[in-house]
């Protein structure tokens, strides 16, 4: 059972969106918010683990990018995912740098919501094609800070990031490489703390920066 938050102002889709959610049988949302205060309050006495949680960004009281920060802080366990309006590429890049394990449009069919709550909680992020752009172009309007060589990352260890950036979790890449799943996620732990991020979706950034990751 994947327990689910949600934190939205606008009653018709908070609604809407629990009633899609709730139609599925593993999916439960446990906790339905207005606003991101509301959200940290009640999480506070929540007796259940909170596996992934819906954030809107523009809410009133407490808005969705000092939601997710504090989030983070306190609930690391938990996967932010934006949902909103907001749909132009500074927004995205903004809440993906800040942390959001996966950014989508209040347009996007349910099925894709499904999906990105299903992919942040096997594999810690969901990026569509949209939010790909958004960060290649961002990283690359970047100056580079290090250089790829300089980290002394393996071949094994490389071959591990680009199996992650196409979202295979740690029991497929270690059935495509013919190695064990602890090795696969000792190579992960290798690789978050030679680039120094804190979680896959950093990973999957840093892939972008440096031409692993490569669009279409």
């Amino acid at each position: 059972m994947i327990n689910i938050a949600i934190a939205e102002d606008q009653v018709l889709f908070r609604k809407g969106i629990i009633s899609l959610l709730e139609a599925i049988t593993d999916l439960r949302v446990v906790l339905e918010c207005t606003d991101g205060e509301d959200l940290l309050q009640q999480l506070d006495t929540c007796q259940d683990t909170i596996h992934v949680a819906l954030i809107d960004i523009n809410m009133p009281v407490l808005n969705g990018l000092e939601t997710m920060k504090i989030m983070r802080e306190k609930y690391p366990v938990t996967r932010n995912i934006i949902l909103t309006i907001h749909e132009e590429e500074r927004y995205i890049q903004a809440m993906v740098e800040a942390g959001a394990n996966a950014y989508l449009a209040k347009n996007a069919d349910f099925s894709e919501v499904e999906k990105a709550i299903r992919a942040v909680v096997a594999n810690d992020y969901y990026f569509n094609e949209q939010t790909i752009k958004a960060m290649h172009h961002f990283m690359h309007g970047k100056k580079q800070k290090v250089v790829l060589g300089e980290m002394d990352i393996t071949r094994r260890e490389r071959e591990v990031l680009e199996l992650i950036c196409q979202e295979n979790t740690s029991l497929e890449i270690s059935q495509k490489l013919f190695i064990s799943e602890s090795t696969v996620n000792g190579h992960r732990n290798n690789l978050l703390l030679k680039i120094g991020c804190k979680n896959t979706a950093g990973l999957v950034l840093f892939a972008i920066r440096h031409h692993i990751y490569k669009l279409n």
